[in-house]
């Protein structure tokens, strides 16, 4: 079993300000507080585009919320929840993981040398598979005995060795349209099946609470 040392059990609570009604204003206020703060949020990244960031996930949570409610009025087959929370087989813990070690270091697992700088911002690709990787299934047998356990030196070695998956952890800033288009298109990404995964998850999940 997969022990997390990358990554937290929790997500830390969002620290909304008081006095704004709006999640726009709430989100944009959440980032701009934190905007000297070079290594918050997704390392590499602007403000703009942790903004942008920010407000992806709202889409998503929003988009998935359809399907949640679904769930509650049309319950399904709980006893697959089983298979769906069990992270460290199903490969979600790992992947967190793995997501973890690319936030911190941009181009770990691109292949180059190991400690190469990204300069880029963060991917936006959202979808629930790798782009980087031709052979998916056998990636995800590897990502999923790795153990991530250890000092942080012994652990780049190893991800940057052995999850080489060429992806480059980086994409152009959003500093004009036309970055603001292949962003949109990244945004776009995930479809109604990958939205009806979360929700279906997020329903699992909750279940244990």
């Amino acid at each position: 079993r997969v022990v997390s040392t990358q990554s937290t059990g929790n997500a830390p609570l969002a620290n909304y300000a008081e006095g704004f009604s709006s999640m726009g204003l709430k989100h944009l206020d959440r980032n701009l507080r934190h905007m000297d703060e070079k290594l918050w949020s997704i390392k590499n990244n602007h403000t703009l585009e942790k903004v942008a960031h920010t407000f992806h996930m709202s889409e998503l949570c929003s988009r998935a919320s359809y399907y949640f409610h679904l769930l509650i009025a049309i319950p399904m087959d709980v006893s697959m929840c089983g298979c769906i929370t069990d992270v460290s087989n199903n490969v979600i813990l790992p992947e967190i993981e793995l997501l973890a070690m690319k936030k911190k270091f941009p181009g770990i697992t691109s292949g180059a040398a190991p400690g190469r700088p990204g300069n880029g911002a963060w991917p936006i690709n959202y979808a629930f598979n790798n782009p980087h990787n031709d052979n998916r299934v056998a990636y995800r047998r590897i990502l999923r005995d790795f153990d991530f356990c250890g000092d942080e030196e012994d652990v780049f070695d190893r991800v940057a060795e052995e999850l080489d998956d060429h992806d480059e952890g980086e994409c152009d800033h959003l500093d004009d349209e036309l970055a603001w288009a292949k962003w949109r298109r990244g945004f776009k990404n995930m479809n109604d099946y990958d939205y009806y995964q979360f929700a279906v998850y997020m329903h699992c999940k909750l279940r244990e609470f």
